[in-house]
């Protein structure tokens, strides 16, 4: 993140702690992507005396608000002003993707820190909103595409969210160095692996790497431009060879 707006993003983070003080309720942010929350979580001292929580509308979420909260009130996710737009296709044709719906969303002239994660199941697709914006986007959209939508709105935890959809596969790497996981996950040498580090191309956990031998742990997002995101899930047995047996989940 540019250092100008990691400024600005925690001059507007410091803003709720003081309006949290002097309204004594709870104070929340736009949606924040990974980056940002990782910005936040590196480089800032959250003060004394408040409660906090980051939530996105549903468990694993990546877009999320962090909350304040007065000290003597206890973090929950039905205190965010989160709401669930479904949509739902009529008379599919093809099957939308994200794209499709944030693309209509936009066009409305809504901020991109207004919305959350989409999740697209089949002919529905699930959008954690703000919810000032919520009828808003109900009445502003009929169509996705060219392709006509019924839309619903829904408070968080008033509808059943389908999971996140993975490739589940397995792979083999000398170790859990960065340049042999991205090699692995991304079916290319250890060598390519470790120019994309170098150039800075590959992320974990939303925080830019640049050193090949940076170590990944089981839970890690990885992401390398270019080839997508993985989730090192789990880590197995040695081969004969004593290399490792590893299983990622790439995001579809």
């Amino acid at each position: 993140m540019e250092l100008n707006s990691e400024k600005l993003l925690f001059a507007k983070i410091e803003d709720l702690f003081s309006l949290c003080d002097k309204y004594a309720c709870a104070r929340f942010s736009s949606f924040l992507d990974g980056g940002e929350i990782a910005s936040i979580q590196d480089g800032m001292r959250f003060p004394f005396g408040y409660n906090t929580m980051y939530f996105g509308g549903v468990d694993g979420a990546e877009r999320m608000m962090l909350g304040v909260f007065p000290d003597w009130e206890e973090p929950g996710g039905e205190a965010f002003p989160i709401s669930v737009v479904r949509f739902t296709a009529k008379h599919a044709v093809k099957e939308l993707s994200h794209r499709d719906y944030l693309g209509s969303v936009l066009s409305l002239g809504i901020d991109r820190s207004k919305t959350g994660d989409i999740l697209v199941n089949g002919e529905e697709a699930y959008m954690f909103i703000s919810s000032d914006i919520a009828e808003y986007v109900k009445s502003g959209i009929s169509k996705i595409g060219r392709q006509g939508v019924e839309t619903e709105i829904f408070d968080t935890g008033a509808v059943e969210i389908p999971e996140r959809k993975y490739q589940t596969f397995g792979a083999v790497c000398a170790s859990l160095r960065a340049d042999a996981v991205v090699a692995a996950a991304a079916n290319i040498s250890r060598q390519q692996s470790a120019r994309l580090i170098e150039n800075g191309k590959v992320k974990i956990n939303h925080r830019e790497i640049l050193q090949p031998s940076c170590g990944v742990k089981i839970n890690d997002m990885i992401s390398v431009r270019g080839f997508g995101r993985f989730i090192l899930h789990e880590t197995g047995g040695e081969t004969r060879s004593g290399r490792l047996h590893i299983i990622l989940k790439k995001f579809i």
